[in-house]
């Protein structure tokens, strides 16, 4: 589902053997267990930070520096700040392997890994785990819906339920033809099995099915034979450059129809190159994207925003983008669970602390529900168990440490806030039988 351009790996013998020695070498570099008094904690952002990627960065940025702002101002974790260490994966397994390595072999009191996304975690995750370090990871595969690694935590719906959600949202408007187009590059490929098996389930056509090469100057070609298909609604996720080509054109030859898109639309650079396509007045009349519902206002929300304004002039810019961008607020609330985990074992050692995180997250009979970080640490402090309630919603982690809920059917005009049209249950979601969907 994400939004990934990977550069051309090779896959001579000699790069294969180089990979697997620097995995190895990842693997056996072990950080500082247990931080020294009041010493800070490292958050280390593991993500694409430069390159044509760089969006994951900022996405990340909106979420995490927020957060980490936020627990230093409530008198950080267990008397320790915490600190940020960006670890740029350049959205390329071969560029992420060494990184992480120079990482873990060079990083004390590392106590949390922000990512890794899609296109590296295949390579990273078993990394990061046999290091044990725990992780909050934004990737979508269905290689993790059932997670055999202790240290992965994913608060973020699996591409096959975002797919699916898209299906069922076409259900409800009514569409009949389906065109999907997608970007051939792996992020964007994720959600199409879902959205493909869910149209399927659904008996819902799919008229044309049409990848995107990124960053191509025309897709004259493709538009024409998307609109041979006569569609009532396009499904897509490409990054921003191919989506605002692919649908200026469509636009200029009156082929535009509604358009459907993954959780990895409603994000600033898709939303500003597709708008400028359209025109906002197009744009707001036919895009509607599938993302995690946002939690209604609760001070979970007003949290999030109050840190992500406080913080402005550090994250990214545009920083009002941060409000409802889904991945920031996944992030957010990541490293607010990582931090009442601590707290709750009192202890910054990852191999003590990570069995806590579902603890501090999912619900539970007597459990008093907290929406702060402050809140949480009050509640401990006082012998409570306690429920964290994100700003992205009810936090429930599986056996395999996945978490998702609903999600929302949204707009954009371009504005800070999403349109709201309408929610699709986890439930529903659920009831439909797509291989991927937990």
């Amino acid at each position: 589902m994400r939004i990934f351009r990977p550069k051309a790996v090779s896959v001579a013998c000699s790069t294969a053997i180089a990979l697997s020695t620097i995995a190895a070498g990842a693997a056996s570099a072990t950080p500082t267990r247990q931080a020294s008094s009041s010493s800070p904690l490292v958050i280390a952002g593991v993500i694409a930070i430069t390159g044509s990627s760089d969006f994951e960065g900022q996405n990340q940025a909106g979420g995490v520096l927020p957060a980490i702002y936020a627990i230093n101002k409530a008198g950080g974790v267990l008397g320790h700040k915490l600190v940020y260490k960006g670890v740029d994966t350049k959205a390329d397994p071969a560029d992420a392997l060494p990184a992480v390595q120079q990482m873990l072999a060079t990083t004390s009191n590392l106590v949390l890994v922000a990512g890794p996304g899609s296109n590296s975690a295949p390579t990273i995750v078993p990394v990061l785990n046999r290091a044990k370090v725990p992780m909050t990871a934004v990737a979508g595969e269905s290689a993790f819906d059932r997670s055999p690694y202790q240290y992965f935590w994913r608060l973020f719906p699996p591409d096959a339920a975002n797919g699916t959600a898209m299906g069922l949202w076409a259900k409800h408007k009514g569409y009949t033809r389906v065109a999907a187009v997608f970007g051939t590059d792996t992020g964007s490929q994720g959600d199409l099995p879902g959205v493909i098996a869910s149209l399927k389930a659904l008996h819902i056509p799919v008229v044309k099915n049409i990848g995107l090469t990124p960053d191509q100057p025309s897709y004259l070609s493709q538009v024409r034979a998307v609109m041979a298909a006569h569609p009532q609604v396009i499904m897509t996720e490409s990054d921003a450059t191919t989506a605002g080509t692919f649908f200026g054109e469509l636009k200029e030859l009156g082929g535009l129809v509604p358009i459907i898109g993954t959780e990895a639309t409603f994000t600033a650079p898709w939303i500003t190159a597709v708008k400028g396509a359209l025109g906002t007045a197009l744009f707001k009349k036919d895009f509607t994207s599938m993302i995690t519902a946002p939690s209604s206002k609760t001070a979970a929300v007003t949290a999030y925003e109050q840190a992500v304004t406080a913080d402005k002039s550090q994250v990214p810019s545009p920083w009002q983008s941060y409000l409802s961008n889904p991945f920031s607020i996944t992030y957010w609330d990541g490293i607010m669970v990582a931090a009442l985990a601590m707290t709750m074992a009192h202890s910054t050692n990852p191999t003590v602390y990570n069995k806590y995180m579902a603890d501090v997250a999912n619900p539970g009979k007597g459990k008093t529900v907290v929406y702060t970080y402050a809140q949480g640490v009050a509640a401990l402090k006082a012998g409570k168990k306690i429920q964290y309630f994100g700003a992205s919603g009810l936090i429930n982690f599986n056996k395999w440490h996945n978490s998702f809920g609903d999600e929302e059917a949204v707009g954009s005009n371009g504005g800070s806030q999403p349109l709201k049209f309408g929610i699709i249950t986890a439930q529903q979601i659920q009831a439909v039988p797509v291989v991927g969907v937990p």
